[in-house]
């Protein structure tokens, strides 16, 4: 059967489009071969190079991570000692602006030292790893929030210049991948240069973010919005955002994070070490092999 030109002309473009896209492909696979060789990925825990069988994190890591497990509070997702107590002392003390939230792990030991040289050392590879924790903390809770977009903590944009990224933002848009969940990151902005948070107590960090954070775009509205930030303590910086999407409407504000303080029910503070079965996952597999999202 003969083909008249045009259509001839039509298979050739797609066999070429097609034979292009297999070409891109190819390059794509050999460029990440060779990054991985130049700049091999390492487990951002223990900072140790992974060999090809191991996932995102090291076996023997990942056995360790102090996932968040066991009684949490209802508001902020801190553990907590006992269920019955609901609420950690924070919660149970202070009105929060958010309508609840999640963690991935407890901000400990080597957690902390994993965030730090992220933040201090432009270890954006460890991002990756972060985002897959926070989904996958989230999961639980995606059904019941259905928040119609996400957005990350801003950052001043001198502070974005000086480290070269805000890692809020950039988890945000990895979450949002793999959730399917819209990300909004022109909306909200930090409008104020504020001091570190971390030497400051509860009082001093709210006065610190007071009207921190303004809206480019004020008509927008949407009923519910999940906010993404790598550490939670006192909660001051997801009320002080929150606070704010609640003057144009936002009728609910949940958040996750990477990291979050150790909370106090009315019994003893739990102690995160090693030793202590509520502060791991010994049991998931989730790290190893290849990431599900």
């Amino acid at each position: 059967m003969r083909l008249n030109g045009s259509k001839r002309n039509r298979i050739n473009s797609e066999e070429r489009r097609s034979a292009g896209a297999n070409l891109l492909l190819a390059a794509k696979k050999a460029g990440n071969l060779l990054l991985d060789l130049l700049y091999p990925p390492r487990c951002p825990i223990c900072d140790r190079i992974l060999n090809r069988k191991e996932g995102r994190c090291c076996a023997k890591c990942e056995k360790k991570l102090p996932w968040i497990a066991g009684p949490t509070c209802m508001k902020c997702g801190k553990m907590i000692d006992r269920e019955e107590d609901e609420y950690c002392e924070d919660c149970g003390k202070y009105a929060h602006a958010f309508t609840r939230g999640a963690a991935a792990f407890a901000y400990t030991g080597a957690l902390r030292h994993s965030v730090y040289r992220m933040k201090a050392e432009n270890r954006r590879d460890y991002l990756d790893f972060y985002a897959d924790a926070m989904t996958q903390a989230l999961e639980t809770y995606l059904v019941r929030w259905q928040p119609e977009r996400i957005i990350g903590v801003p950052m001043h944009w001198q502070k974005k210049w000086k480290r070269g990224y805000n890692q809020s933002e950039l988890l945000a848009k990895k979450i949002a991948k793999r959730t399917g969940i819209q990300m909004e990151d022109a909306w909200v902005y930090c409008c104020k240069k504020t001091k570190a948070q971390k030497l400051l107590g509860r009082k001093e960090r709210e006065r610190n973010l007071k009207g921190c954070f303004a809206l480019k775009q004020e008509k927008k509205r949407f009923r519910s919005v999940l906010i993404v930030d790598d550490i939670y303590t006192t909660g001051s910086t997801i009320d002080e955002l929150a606070g704010l999407l609640k003057t144009v409407g936002v009728e609910q504000v949940y958040f996750v994070v990477l990291c979050i303080g150790k909370g106090v029910g009315k019994g003893e503070k739990r102690v995160c070490t090693g030793k202590n079965v509520c502060y791991t996952k010994s049991e998931s597999e989730y790290f190893r092999g290849s990431s599900r999202y």
